[in-house]
Protein backbone atom coordinates (compact mmCIF):
# COMPACT_ATOMS: atom_id res chain seq x y z
CA UNK A 1 0.00 0.00 0.00
CA UNK A 2 1.31 3.43 -1.38
CA UNK A 3 0.58 6.31 1.09
CA UNK A 4 2.14 9.66 0.49
CA UNK A 5 2.50 11.80 4.31
CA UNK A 6 1.73 15.50 4.23
CA UNK A 7 4.79 17.34 5.35
CA UNK A 8 4.36 20.75 7.22
CA UNK A 9 6.74 22.21 4.47
CA UNK A 10 4.21 20.89 1.83
CA UNK A 11 1.80 22.95 3.48
CA UNK A 12 3.54 26.01 3.47
CA UNK A 13 1.97 29.04 2.39
CA UNK A 14 4.43 32.33 1.12
CA UNK A 15 2.57 35.34 1.75
CA UNK A 16 3.37 38.92 0.65
CA UNK A 17 1.61 42.12 2.26
CA UNK A 18 1.92 45.05 0.72
CA UNK A 19 1.10 48.82 2.42
CA UNK A 20 0.65 51.70 0.59
CA UNK A 21 2.67 53.66 3.49
CA UNK A 22 5.12 51.24 4.08
CA UNK A 23 8.39 51.18 2.82
CA UNK A 24 9.20 47.61 2.58
CA UNK A 25 7.13 44.11 1.83
CA UNK A 26 6.48 41.65 4.19
CA UNK A 27 7.37 38.43 3.23
CA UNK A 28 6.79 35.24 5.43
CA UNK A 29 6.14 31.45 5.22
CA UNK A 30 3.32 30.44 7.23
CA UNK A 31 1.27 26.90 7.71
CA UNK A 32 -1.48 26.88 5.67
CA UNK A 33 -3.85 26.93 8.59
CA UNK A 34 -2.71 30.02 10.09
CA UNK A 35 -5.41 32.71 9.68
CA UNK A 36 -5.55 35.88 8.05
CA UNK A 37 -5.83 37.41 11.31
CA UNK A 38 -2.82 35.57 12.37
CA UNK A 39 -0.79 36.69 9.72
CA UNK A 40 -2.39 40.41 10.25
CA UNK A 41 -1.37 40.65 13.24
CA UNK A 42 2.53 39.26 12.10
CA UNK A 43 1.86 41.99 9.24
CA UNK A 44 1.08 45.07 12.10
CA UNK A 45 4.32 44.26 14.41
CA UNK A 46 6.27 43.93 11.47
CA UNK A 47 5.73 47.31 10.23
CA UNK A 48 5.60 48.52 13.88
CA UNK A 49 1.51 49.50 13.74
CA UNK A 50 0.17 49.56 16.98
CA UNK A 51 -3.74 49.97 16.74
CA UNK A 52 -5.03 53.02 18.53
CA UNK A 53 -8.41 52.55 18.48
CA UNK A 54 -9.29 54.53 15.45
CA UNK A 55 -8.70 52.72 12.71
CA UNK A 56 -9.19 49.22 11.17
CA UNK A 57 -6.75 47.39 9.88
CA UNK A 58 -7.58 44.83 7.38
CA UNK A 59 -6.47 42.71 4.29
CA UNK A 60 -7.66 42.82 0.35
CA UNK A 61 -6.89 39.69 -1.78
CA UNK A 62 -7.75 39.53 -5.06
CA UNK A 63 -10.17 42.61 -5.12
CA UNK A 64 -11.96 40.97 -2.07
CA UNK A 65 -11.81 42.03 1.61
CA UNK A 66 -10.57 38.72 3.91
CA UNK A 67 -12.13 37.38 6.90
CA UNK A 68 -9.61 37.35 9.73
CA UNK A 69 -11.08 33.67 10.63
CA UNK A 70 -10.10 32.46 7.18
CA UNK A 71 -7.11 30.66 6.71
CA UNK A 72 -4.57 31.68 4.02
CA UNK A 73 -4.79 27.90 2.92
CA UNK A 74 -8.18 28.22 1.69
CA UNK A 75 -7.35 31.43 -0.29
CA UNK A 76 -3.49 30.68 -1.57
CA UNK A 77 -2.73 29.84 -5.14
CA UNK A 78 -0.45 27.34 -6.62
CA UNK A 79 3.15 28.59 -7.76
CA UNK A 80 6.18 27.00 -9.78
CA UNK A 81 6.44 23.08 -8.29
CA UNK A 82 5.27 22.77 -5.19
CA UNK A 83 4.96 26.85 -3.57
CA UNK A 84 1.84 28.28 -2.54
CA UNK A 85 1.72 32.16 -1.91
CA UNK A 86 -0.74 34.51 -1.69
CA UNK A 87 -0.58 38.27 -1.86
CA UNK A 88 -2.16 40.59 0.30
CA UNK A 89 -2.76 44.22 0.20
CA UNK A 90 -2.87 45.79 4.04
CA UNK A 91 -5.89 48.54 3.97
CA UNK A 92 -6.97 50.92 6.37
CA UNK A 93 -10.34 52.03 7.56
CA UNK A 94 -11.18 54.79 9.85
CA UNK A 95 -13.89 53.79 12.64
CA UNK A 96 -16.51 56.36 12.84
CA UNK A 97 -16.82 58.10 16.21
CA UNK A 98 -13.69 57.61 17.58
Amino acid sequence: MNTQSVTSHDRDVVVHATFAAATKQFNQKFTSDASIGQVLAAVLAFLNIESDGTTRYFFVANGDEQDPGTTIGAIAEDGPGHSRSIKLSLRTETISGS
